[in-house]
């Protein structure tokens, strides 16, 4: 029987899925995504693949060994205000901390809302003051029992939440990393006042230093749980009334997958799931091509993600920023704005501005047909002539270029007086300056140098955008994978089985200190990092994974005494020496004036260890990957006009079985693929490769 390893991410506009069978050929699907009922989406994608096959739904899913999924169930959620309410309980003296929330009020805002002084302000708290709770305990930072936990006070703090409207409880007390003693009582005593209500500890679920980070996202995850297991509950249901027997897995922020039953405890570190796996696909596919520095581009129907593959390996952040919440959770770094296909284009005082807005997938842009009266991007690249209305998701849905021209006439080009070619001209130029910019927050403002990477342009509009604001940065090359359409997903099929566990242990060196490892103790180190690596063990083993194919990887947050910022720090030992501990230093240093400058470290001052961390990873099986060898060339390609820098000018446009391994092409070019458009601008040229990846150069 054939054996399938399946891959999917539900997007705001399309759901993308692939299928691999043993022999490591990819299959790619796109569908409408189903708002209302995500599963559906998935299905349809599938029925898709079946048919390919010539085989039922229920006989592919029968067959699938393994299925893993990324979703945006968990950031939709908190966007949008579909969590749970939460009761928080906090140490007494402590219960404004998320309100305080360190004084900061430009978190998630672009730098020109942060320039409106006269109308800045915080953002609301995740927990509204009247759901907040303070009970008498008190334990210091060696995790001594300081005042002893009234148990009296949880109990009527708990019958206050409940009163105010709490369905779901978290738990964070000062110090409680350092001793959790109180909070492990508290989740008694609130199983035995409300039975089967839903609590998360901090010190169980984020066990590290920071007061309002932790508290943060012990809320955030309390308020996202019950939604992840309603969903991921129904989702797995549908999957498995259709035929699926394998359990589901799902893609984490920190780009590994976890099993329901984890992540579900977790929900919190899902909130980048989906983008993620954009980010591991470039890193396996420009491993293979000899591109260990690669800037990731996703332009979807809704937002235009980008991140960052640095010496072979995806740049990683200490935190996760979604909306305008920095929860402390270890992700791999993706920025994003409202820049997609469907970034819905109106004129605010005379200017012409796109998105942040979109369509989404229902009524979608105006030349989907579906009811949509407003001009979006997409609609632009209709009207320019880069899209062909009868080769939308494989002919299965036609363009219909009248209304995109009378929806761009009505709303932008009238009330601009431009032409309805200019001013789709305009939206384009718009959008591809947002993306350049984008992409310049996180090379240029981060110390890179973009002409130093590949472009790797994905989504089902990346590939159509990248000639322009690849072309702006400079960068040599702009690769658009032949996965490019699906590329989220098929990193999701690429990724292993995750588990991250961290714990705060302050250790500091005296002021002057040049041997580090003398107030660093290796095995205090070691003994740290060998407590949580059986944590992580424990978890992987019960999720299936053999004990013996677990590899972990180490590191520790820094920071110079003093300062608040700190700086992970990997190395690769598996026992530390004072010779690495003294290299961690040093690579310490090494990173920090990466970041902030030559000369900026002050060592005299000291450094201090706050966080410990371990990341534990067992290979998920999979076939080797064939993304697709092409065969020869048939036939002549063909010719259409292009509206590009103010007039219309002739396009060579190439299909799918017009491209050959070395084939060359010479701008301006379409190559229509059945999931996606690739131009191939003025002053370019591309070659094909034997993969059949794009890969377009500035000349």
């Amino acid at each position: 029987m054939p054996t399938y390893y399946v891959a999917s991410d539900i997007g705001g506009t399309f759901t993308d899925t692939v299928v691999i069978d043993a022999a490591g050929s990819v299959g790619r699907y796109k569908s409408s995504t189903v708002p209302d009922n995500p599963a559906q989406g998935v299905l349809d994608t599938l029925e898709l693949a079946a048919a390919e096959r010539g085989v039922p739904l229920a006989e592919l899913l029968g067959d699938v060994e393994v299925f893993a999924h990324g979703t945006t169930i968990a950031t939709n959620a908190m966007l949008e205000g579909r969590t749970k309410k939460v009761g928080l309980i906090q140490t007494r003296g402590f219960g404004d901390t998320l309100t305080i929330m360190r004084g900061f009020k430009g978190i998630g805002l672009d730098e020109e809302e942060v320039k409106r002084f006269r109308t800045l302000v915080k953002q609301p708290a995740a927990v509204p003051r009247r759901l907040t709770a303070e009970v008498t305990e008190r334990i210091d930072y060696a995790g001594r029992v300081v005042s002893p936990l009234d148990e009296a006070d949880v109990r009527r703090a708990v019958a206050e939440l409940r009163a105010a409207g709490a369905e779901v409880f978290a738990v964070s007390l000062l110090w409680s990393f350092a001793n959790d003693v109180h909070e492990r009582r508290v989740a008694e005593i609130v199983a035995e006042e409300v039975p089967g209500a839903s609590v998360t500890l901090s010190s169980e679920f984020l066990p590290r230093i920071g007061e309002y980070e932790r508290t943060l996202t012990t809320a955030v995850n309390a308020s996202l749980r019950p939604v992840l297991k309603t969903s991921l509950d129904s989702f797995e249901s549908t999957l498995t009334k259709a035929g699926l027997r394998a359990d589901p897995l799902l893609m984490q922020s920190n780009g590994g997958l976890a099993t329901f039953a984890e992540v579900e405890k977790r929900a919190a570190a899902t909130v980048m799931s989906g983008p993620v796996g954009g980010v591991v696909a470039s890193q396996f596919l420009g491993a293979r091509s000899g591109h260990r520095n690669v800037v990731t581009t996703d332009m979807g129907g809704t937002s235009f993600d980008v991140g960052l593959v640095l010496d072979g390996r995806p740049v990683m952040s200490n935190t996760t920023l979604i909306g305008r919440d920095q929860l402390a959770l270890p992700s791999v770094a993706v920025r994003a704005i409202g820049a997609g296909a469907g970034s819905i284009a109106s004129v605010r005082n005379g200017v012409l501005q796109v998105g942040p807005e979109s369509a989404g997938a229902r009524p979608g842009p105006a030349c989907y047909g579906r009811g949509g009266t407003l001009p979006t991007v997409a609609d632009a690249d209709l009207v320019l002539g880069y899209l062909n209305p009868d080769n939308f998701l494989g002919g299965r849905l036609t363009l219909d270029v009248d209304k995109a021209r009378a929806a761009i006439d009505e709303h932008v080009a009238k009330p601009t007086g431009l032409t309805v070619e200019q001013a789709a001209e305009g939206i384009k130029t718009i959008v591809d300056a947002r993306m350049a910019d984008l992409v310049r927050q996180v090379t240029v403002e981060q110390g890179y140098d973009p002409t130093d990477f590949a472009v790797f342009a994905y989504g089902g509009a990346g590939p159509l955008h990248a000639f322009s604001y690849g072309a702006e940065l400079g960068c040599p090359q702009i690769v658009v994978p032949i996965t490019a359409s699906v590329h989220s997903a098929f990193g999701i099929g690429c990724s292993d089985l995750t588990m991250v566990e961290e714990l705060s242990k302050p250790m500091q060196t005296p002021p002057g200190t040049t041997d580090h490892a003398s107030a660093l103790p290796p095995a205090e180190l070691n003994a740290t990092f060998d407590e949580l690596a059986a944590r992580a063990r424990r978890d992987l083993v019960a999720a299936g994974a053999a004990e013996d194919s677990i590899a972990y990887t180490r590191s520790v947050e820094i920071r110079f005494r003093a300062q608040i910022h700190v700086l992970a720090v990997p190395f690769e030992a598996d026992v530390l020496t004072d010779a690495d501990v003294n290299g961690m230093v040093e690579r310490f240093v090494e990173i920090y004036e990466g970041r902030f400058g030559k000369g900026a470290a002050f060592l005299e001052g000291g450094v201090e260890i706050t966080t410990f961390r371990v990341v534990a990873t067992s290979p998920v099986p999979k076939a080797d990957f064939d993304t697709g060898a092409l065969g020869a060339a048939a036939g002549e390609p063909g010719r259409r006009k292009v509206f590009s820098g103010g007039e219309w000018r002739d396009a060579t446009v190439y299909r799918a079985e017009h491209l050959h391994d070395g084939l060359h092409i010479e701008g301006l070019a379409i190559v229509e693929l059945r999931d996606t458009t690739v131009v191939i601008g003025p002053g370019q040229d591309a070659e094909v490769d034997g993969s059949g990846d794009i890969v377009i150069r500035n000349r």
